[in-house]
């Protein structure tokens, strides 16, 4: 339904010599087979010994190098790996990625703290994830961007014993919570660390905890006038958590704005209309109007600057099933990327352009 959205995003197109974009190549075109197996063996020993050695300068090159999302999401699941606790000797870090949508109609500020003994209390329920109460939590939820400031060589020193992960701990900032009056859609991290067997809770689903973690998280945050949704996810190493975090924090944000513009509209016009673009520089444009020309509203454009494994397929997959809920069938994909700059055109203006409806694909 999306291949007509061509991905903007700035990779380079002429071949780099670096190993470690060579081994990454092989584990995108052959993850399966035994050569793929092989480089990936390599990829991770190289990665190791550039952390052990702290001579990083060679693997974020090569990062920023990576000639596609496949190959850049390749680096970054093997260093991810590299990054874990390998033995009994060396420490497991864990971060609770939590999604909040926070509104108030006046400026206000959450609390920071982590409830680590709610947090024990809860998991202490749940077996598989019991390994989570004997670990050593961070007193203070840690933002997106403090937490991606830490260096891989420095998450690679704190493995190495529960004294070095103590150093690091005392280092990394306290969230700022703070909003001005409105919605936003914000990303917290409630970080631990611990022996070895915290790796086995690393990525196993909430499932039937979901639903009272969450109801945890928004007691934890009630208060100060606030409406606060939270949304938590899985446990997952700093790296993941980082990743699908943000993705899903963007996610979040586009669905309010896209239910707030469409709820709008159909205050003043009866059907709304829906331009989805990429545009230059690695963005993608979702605008909402009315469909008639002569109706046309002041436009309410989200963009969404794409990450580099950023799954776009995957964020327009969710998009039209966001706007089948919400009974939205007036949409038009644009073929060519709008340089940028560039205003998104309204709805009238896009069913004239190379367009069509992801819901139709057969027509245009």
């Amino acid at each position: 339904m999306n291949a007509l959205l061509p991905d903007t995003r700035p990779f380079p197109t002429d071949p780099v010599k670096n190993d470690l974009l060579m081994y990454a190549g092989q584990m995108a075109q052959n993850p399966n087979n035994a050569q793929g197996k092989l480089a990936a063996e390599q990829l991770r020993n190289q990665i190791a010994t550039m952390l052990f050695e702290r001579h990083i300068l060679g693997l974020s090159v090569a990062m920023s190098m990576a000639a596609n999302p496949a190959v850049y999401q390749q680096l970054w699941l093997s260093l991810n790996e590299v990054l874990t606790s390998q033995s009994e000797d060396e420490t497991q870090w864990i971060a609770l990625p939590v999604v909040l949508v926070a509104g108030s109609k006046q400026a206000m500020t959450l609390t920071n703290a982590t409830p680590v003994a709610a947090l024990q209390a809860f998991f202490a329920q749940y077996p598989q994830f019991a390994a989570l109460q004997d670990a050593t939590w961070l007193p203070h939820l840690v933002d997106g961007s403090e937490l991606a400031a830490i260096k891989s060589d420095k998450w690679f020193a704190a493995k190495e014993s529960a004294a070095a992960a103590a150093s690091l701990a005392e280092i990394l900032p306290a969230a700022n919570l703070h909003f001005t009056a409105g919605q936003e859609v914000v990303v917290v991290y409630a970080l631990a660390y611990g022996s070895h067997a915290l790796k086995q809770v690393l990525g196993l689903a909430l499932q039937d905890a979901a639903m009272p973690l969450m109801q945890l998280w928004t007691e934890h945050f009630h208060g100060n006038g606030a409406t606060v949704f939270a949304n938590p996810m899985q446990p997952m190493t700093p790296m993941m958590a980082l990743q699908d975090a943000s993705a899903l924090r963007t996610r979040m944000a586009l669905d309010v704005f896209a239910a707030n513009a469409i709820r709008a509209i159909r205050l003043q016009s009866p059907r709304a209309g829906v331009v989805v673009a990429s545009q230059a520089g690695g963005k993608i444009l979702f605008g909402f109007n009315a469909t008639d020309a002569v109706m046309s509203l002041a436009p309410q454009v989200f963009t969404w600057t794409l990450a580099s494994n950023d799954d776009m397929d995957l964020i327009m997959a969710n998009f039209i099933d966001l706007m089948v809920e919400c009974q939205v069938e007036h949409i038009r994909v644009l073929h060519e990327a709008l340089p940028e700059g560039t205003e998104l055109p309204g709805y009238a203006k896009a069913v004239d352009m190379l367009s069509s409806n992801p819901l139709f694909p057969q027509t245009h």
